[in-house]
């Protein structure tokens, strides 16, 4: 595949003036893309490379699509990487990005409807293997509000890929790196997760209390987003 593709993503991912778009890698370094590479990644391993390409490629699709007009004569390969490596988007334009070592994924939509929005994708990761880093994304009571849902095999997944899509949500508002702990999982429902914030990160988005994420399996991932919609 060499176009980014639209098919098989959840819809939701395509309401509220959102457009996603997805690639398969194929662990090289994809130059086929037409992609030129920023200097910091000339020299990285084909994979890396691959990852940049597919995500630029998926990127310009997704926003083409969300504001068709804005960037016709626009060949910048957005999105670009800012003073501190974070994506910086077009004017006009709020995204995320996400790859797993077989997809990546890009999502887009209006900066004037949205103050963040973030996506995230992991390979389910085995009990066993998590037992180690389980203390580090969450506390016991959070990963018991999984146990008796469909997703009691892959709560340690679900969980950390949540935190995540909330983190990219978050950071064009707050800025800084959070830890895991500064969000809490307080309600499943379904595919709906709600998360408490805690005190530090509640007082950087202006004393909110809450977030909201969606899950779902995608072709063997869970898929994770948060939007943060912005200031009626």
């Amino acid at each position: 595949m060499t176009d980014a593709d639209t098919s098989h993503l959840p819809h939701w991912l395509e309401q509220g003036g959102l457009c996603a778009r997805w690639m398969a890698l194929d662990g090289g370094d994809m130059s086929g893309l037409g992609i030129a590479l920023p200097q910091v990644l000339e020299r990285a391993v084909a994979k890396r490379q691959g990852e940049y390409r597919a995500g630029r490629t998926c990127a310009r699709a997704a926003i083409d699509q969300v504001s068709p007009t804005s960037f016709a004569l626009d060949k910048t390969d957005w999105p670009i990487f800012g003073p501190d490596r974070a994506p910086v988007w077009p004017t006009g334009i709020i995204g995320s990005l996400t790859h797993s070592p077989a997809r990546v994924i890009c999502v887009a939509g209006p900066a004037d409807r949205y103050d963040g929005l973030g996506i995230d994708i992991e390979p389910a990761v085995p009990p066993r293997d998590s037992l180690t880093l389980a203390p580090r994304i969450f506390c016991p009571e959070e990963l018991a509000l999984v146990e008796p849902t469909s997703w009691a095999e892959a709560g340690f997944t679900l969980i950390f890929s949540a935190k995540e899509a909330i983190y990219k949500a978050v950071y064009p508002t707050i800025r800084r790196f959070a830890d895991f702990h500064e969000v809490r999982l307080a309600e499943v429902s379904g595919d709906d997760l709600q998360f408490e914030l805690m005190p530090e990160m509640s007082s950087d988005l202006g004393q909110q209390k809450t977030l909201q994420v969606r899950a779902t399996w995608w072709q063997g991932h869970v898929l994770t987003f948060c939007a943060r919609p912005g200031a009626a």
